[in-house]
Formats: C-alpha cells, sequence, structure tokens
C-alpha cells in the first residue's frame, strides 16, 4: 500500500521549480507510504511515490517501476491478490521481485487495457507508455482505492489524495458549488465530484487514457456493477446451495487477502461481516492473529465491545480493545479534515484512525467488513422499499397533516419519513432515506443567499436517478444494493477507511470486495439474498457454524458515534470558534443567523440538527484552512 502522485505537462517543464513542487507532493503523502520513495522523470513525465512495503519488502519492490524492456513505467497503490496465480497462468518467468508491481507491469505489457478485466484486489495506479506516449490511469472495480486529477491547460496531474495535487501549483483554491450542493445532503460529493473546481475523482471500473503527442483523453469503464446481471442472473439454487457457495467464496476471499510478508490483523467490531472475517482468518492465519475492537466511555452495555470479546475467545485471537472517550476528540476532528482533504462527515473515521494508530508498531495489514450490508442487503430501508407502490401515495396523503403536528424532534422525524416517500420518483426517495434532511428544512439555509442562488442551479440528486435508470430490469433489493454500491460505498465508507487507515500508514482489505465473491452475489436475485425482507438472510444461512447464532440472528448493537453529545460538550467551544472566526472573515459565505438558530434549537431539544452541523463544523474547519473561494 503506498501513495502515488504524478504530473504530466503539455510540454517541458522548468526544471528547478518543478523539482521543488513535486518534492512538496511526495511529502504531502508519506503518511501513505513512510518505507520508502522513489521518482521517475524524462522531461514532461513525472511520476512519484511513497511505499508502505507489505509484499517484498526489499528494494526489488521500489517504485516508480519499469518493465524489463524499460517501455512501461507505472506508479501503483494497491494490492493485486491473484498475482501469484496470473505468474502461473501467462508463464512469466525471471521475474526481478517477489511483488505484485511486476506482475501488473507484465501483464499491462502483454495485454495493455485487457490487463484490467485479469485483476482481482483494490489499486489505484498510472502506467506510462514511453514508446507509445500514451498515460492510463485506472481505478479498482469498486472504488477501494482513491485516485484524483486535473487536466487543464498545463497538463495532467493525479494523485492519492488531493492535497498532494494542491502541492503543485498556487492557484487559488475554488469550491464547486454543484457538489457542496450534495455534500449537505450525504456529507460527501458524489460520482467524481470534489469540492474542488477542476479536481475529480476517477470512478470506479473506470480507467482514462492519456495521449501525449494530442493531449487528448477518453475515459472508459471497464467493469460496471449489474452491467450484465439480467442475462447472467441465477438462481441461489435453494437455500442449502447458495449458502454453500457464499460461505465457499468468502472463505477464499479472506485466505486470498491473507497473502502479506508483515502481520496482518483484523478489525472485529462483534457484528457479523467482522466475526465471520475474524473466524475465516483464524482458520488460515500463520501465526498469531490479532483482532481490534474499540468502545466509548459513555456506551451503553459497553457497545459491541463484549460481542467482540466473545468472538475474539471463539477464535483463539490476539484480542486488543481501545476506549475512547469524549474530551479527547476535538483535535482528532481538525486531524481529521487535513487528512480527507474535505469537510467528511462520517464521524466514525475517528475511532477507525485511533484504532488504525493503535495498531500501529504491531501490524500494517487489517482485514475488516465493509461491503457486507450493500451486498447482501443489511440495511432496514431494503425491506421497507418493497412497499413503495403502497406507501408513495400514503405519505403524499400524510406529508402536510404531519407538518401540523406540534413541533418535536419525533414531528421532525415523522416528517422527513414521509417527504422521502412522498418525493417524485423512487429513486429520489432512495436518496432521502440515506440523508438525515429534507426538503421542507432545506440544508440549503446554513449558506448565504447569493451560495444558494449558484447551488439552486444544480441537483443533489441527479446520481441517484441516473444509476436507478442503470439498474431499472432489477428487483427493488438489488436497484438498492447496486446503488449502495456504486455511491454510498465508494462515496463515504471506503473512503473513510483508505483516509483514517493510511492516516496511521496502516494498509485495511475489504474481503467482501473480492471480486469471485462480488460477481456471484450480483448475479443473484434479490429474494435469495433476503427473503420476505429478512436482513442478509443468505450471508447468515452461509455463516451458521462459524459465527454464533446469537450474533448472526441477534438485535444488532450498532456502532454509533455520538457526535451529537460531542457538539454539546466538548466541541461545543471548537464550534463557536470556528463560527466566530467566519464572522469576522467570511460573513459572506455562511447563513450565520442561521446556523446559530440550529444550535438553539437543538440544544432545546426542540429538532435534532446534529448532523447538520457535524458537517458544518467540519466544513468550517476546511475552509478557514484552505482558504478556498466560494466566487
Amino acid at each position: 500500500m503506498c501513495g502515488i502522485v504524478g504530473m504530466v505537462s503539455r510540454r517541458e517543464q522548468h526544471k528547478p521549480e518543478a523539482a521543488s513542487r513535486l518534492a512538496s507532493a511526495l511529502a504531502a503523502l508519506k503518511h501513505r507510504g513512510p518505507d520508502g520513495e522513489g521518482q521517475f522523470d524524462d522531461g514532461r513525465v513525472w511520476l512519484g511515490h511513497v511505499r508502505l512495503s507489505i509484499i517484498d519488502l526489499s528494494s526489488a519492490g521500489s517504485q516508480p517501476m519499469h518493465s524489463d524492456c524499460g517501455r512501461f513505467v507505472t506508479t501503483y497503490n494497491g494490492e493485486i491478490y491473484n498475482f501469484r496465480e496470473l505468474i502461473a497462468e501467462y508463464g512469466f518467468s525471471g521475474l526481478r521481485s517477489s511483488s505484485d508491481t511486476e506482475v501488473l507491469l507484465r501483464l499491462f505489457a502483454r495485454l495493455g487495457a485487457g490487463a484490467l478485466s485479469r485483476l482481482n484486489g483494490m489499486f489505484a495506479f498510472c502506467v506510462y507508455d514511453r514508446h507509445a506516449q500514451k498515460i492510463w490511469l485506472t481505478r479498482d472495480r469498486l472504488g477501494i482505492k482513491p485516485l484524483y486529477y486535473r487536466i487543464d491547460a498545463r497538463g495532467l496531474a493525479f494523485a492519492s489524495e488531493i492535497k498532494a495535487i494542491l502541492a503543485l501549483d498556487d492557484e487559488p483554491r475554488r469550491c464547486d458549488v454543484a457538489a457542496l450542493h450534495e455534500w449537505l445532503y450525504y456529507g460527501n460529493p458524489l460520482g467524481g465530484h470534489t469540492l474542488y473546481r477542476g479536481i475529480q475523482q476517477l470512478l470506479p471500473g473506470h480507467c482514462l487514457e492519456l495521449d501525449l503527442e494530442s493531449f487528448r483523453h477518453t475515459t472508459h469503464e471497464y467493469w460496471a456493477i449489474g452491467r450484465d446481471a439480467g442475462e447472467r442472473s441465477h438462481d441461489a439454487g435453494g437455500e442449502a446451495a447458495g449458502a454453500a457457495g457464499v460461505r465457499r467464496l468468502l472463505e477464499q476471499a479472506v485466505r486470498r487477502q491473507l497473502v502479506s510478508d508483515v502481520p496482518v490483523g483484523v478489525f472485529l467490531s462483534g457484528g457479523v461481516d467482522s466475526s465471520a472475517i475474524a473466524a475465516f482468518a483464524a482458520r488460515h492465519y500463520h501465526g498469531s492473529l490479532a483482532t481490534y475492537s474499540v468502545g466509548f466511555d459513555f456506551a451503553v452495555d459497553g457497545g459491541e465491545l463484549p460481542k467482540a470479546r466473545r468472538v475474539a475467545a471463539l477464535c483463539g485471537t490476539d484480542h486488543h480493545e481501545l476506549h475512547i472517550a469524549g474530551s479527547d476528540v476535538a483535535d482528532l476532528v481538525e486531524k481529521m479534515v487535513d487528512h480527507h482533504d474535505m469537510p467528511f462527515a462520517d464521524a466514525a473515521n475517528i475511532p477507525l484512525y485511533l484504532m488504525a494508530e493503535k495498531v500501529r508498531g504491531y501490524t500494517k495489514v487489517v482485514l475488516q467488513g465493509d461491503g457486507g450490508d450493500e451486498l447482501f442487503g443489511g440495511y432496514r430501508r431494503y425491506a421497507t422499499l418493497k412497499y413503495y407502490p403502497l406507501l408513495h401515495p400514503l405519505a403524499r396523503m400524510l406529508h402536510h397533516p404531519a407538518a401540523a403536528m406540534p413541533e418535536s424532534p419525533l414531528r421532525f422525524r415523522v416528517q422527513r419519513y414521509l417527504d422521502a416517500f412522498a418525493a417524485e420518483d423512487m429513486a429520489t426517495t432512495m436518496a432521502l432515506l440515506l440523508t438525515s434532511e429534507d426538503r421542507c428544512w432545506t440544508p440549503a439555509e446554513v449558506f448565504s443567499p447569493a451560495i444558494r442562488q449558484k447551488m439552486c442551479r444544480s441537483d443533489p440528486f441527479t446520481r441517484y436517478r441516473e444509476l436507478f435508470a442503470a439498474f431499472a430490469r432489477q428487483d427493488v433489493c438489488n436497484k438498492m444494493s447496486f446503488l449502495d454500491l456504486s455511491i454510498i460505498l465508494p462515496d463515504t465508507y471506503l473512503e473513510k477507511v483508505d483516509r483514517a487507515t493510511m492516516a496511521a500508514s496502516l494498509e485495511a482489505r475489504v474481503p467482501f470486495l473480492d471480486n469471485d465473491l462480488v460477481d456471484h452475489v450480483l448475479g443473484l436475485p434479490g429474494p435469495a439474498k433476503m427473503p420476505w425482507g429478512r436482513k442478509k438472510w443468505l450471508l447468515k444461512a452461509a455463516l451458521k457454524g462459524v459465527v454464533p447464532d446469537d450474533i448472526l440472528f441477534g438485535p444488532k448493537t450498532g456502532f454509533n458515534v455520538p457526535f451529537g453529545r460531542w457538539l454539546q460538550s466538548s466541541l461545543r467551544s471548537l464550534f463557536f470558534d470556528h463560527l466566530a472566526r467566519f464572522a469576522r472573515t467570511r460573513s459572506d459565505v455562511l447563513n450565520l443567523e442561521y446556523v446559530r438558530t440550529m444550535v438553539a434549537r437543538t440544544s432545546t431539544g426542540r429538532q435534532d440538527h446534529s448532523p447538520l452541523l457535524w458537517r458544518m463544523l467540519n466544513f468550517m474547519i476546511w475552509a478557514n484552512r484552505v482558504q478556498v473561494e466560494f466566487s
């Protein structure tokens, strides 16, 4: 696991100035790769790499790496789990290293962009063909690893994190207001959008090809969620056969992702997904498997720690627990804004980062359970949406009477739910069920009239509508699953995992997103995964005898970061310090009176605006530090 950065100029660079900028960009990524650093420069193309040594710890695995003939050069971040199978399949011999990077180069030299369909792993990389004068930027199928880029009159710049691209120039930082509109609802921009105008993220399953002679670029999708699911969908073959197939593929994925030349651990929450990974990893790991869990000092009944402790004991792991107090988080909120390069609303990045910090020094690799809920229907809204044809007209009838109820947190929760189901189409309903906001109490009110006017030109529900149309042939469960795999998983959960772990120089792997398991599950009809709306039923059936029944079928404890309490206590002064700074220097950006009203309503219990206030705290930290312009 590493950090990558590169710059391709339209013409020769001024060497001293370029060298200084490139050194700054590499320094900005040092946390992603503290074990080594390398550069490649041939005048117009500069590639940089910082290394976290996982496979082949020797200098033979260093990057940027050249092919034997010198034609191809790569800077690569990630892991290709099937690299040893590829060596055997294609008869690669005379390898200079035992790293997956060299296999990637060999495969690309033989197949070109056709190599992408053969890779099972998580990755973001650049390959430079020096003879053909072409560049390829590629991101893995589900967006586990990040890759940002900018193409303009100066050329192409790309990196694992936005901060490295920003280090390459002194241009003013301008906010993309359309992306900000999405961020208001979901806590992050969607798809390829970022809050920086001109900087995009390469979409999952996409490859960008740049011709250096014409400087024209094209982007193509080499893999898509559910693209052929209608033609290749298959019945599970009955519950027993379906469960056996899932169990086999998940165990195979865990075993495959244990490949490492450094110790591997597991983040264990005590839920179904992480418990399954811990159980399978304990079967196949050679050595003492470490597991790590987290709890808060004010969690009810210890949160999920008791469950995690029990699973660890059953698996015989070397178990560690981390306890977090709300009084300790103020500095971490600001630190995580820096690591995300944008205001990021999922507060679970804080305990995840603290766990990664605890792991530092003991291991460089952990497995964790992201993707299980999205693949197998683990969210309550999946079952609720089965009744959309009934709930949609009912919500339209009840929407206005609910608004007349006395003000209370319950009234606003009911109204938000009704607003979601009363929306003009099912895609918008799905989007609104994933946000704490509604369109009656619009979150855009936190901004000044001038910024709100710009926001009105964009629709924050566009990506949901576009993908909903693309998945029109799927049943309701698969529509929701495919949407989540396309949007909330890469844009929120996987981004959280990457930044929080890499901030502590730790590689996180996600076995549920293994190619073979994903392809199998995507081909199943929704009712096979959750018959009668029963959440994750197929996965739970697959894990009988692997995970204790009380964890499989018992109530979900949940993992809720108490940011609302923090805003009322240990983070209150931080919030008002940043709000006062905005009042002094950026009064044209926020509707300060409206923000203060939200704080007052939340403090008195009239309505809980904590999710939006949490977003605003992150936004103010970001905007104050970056000095972004909103013109």
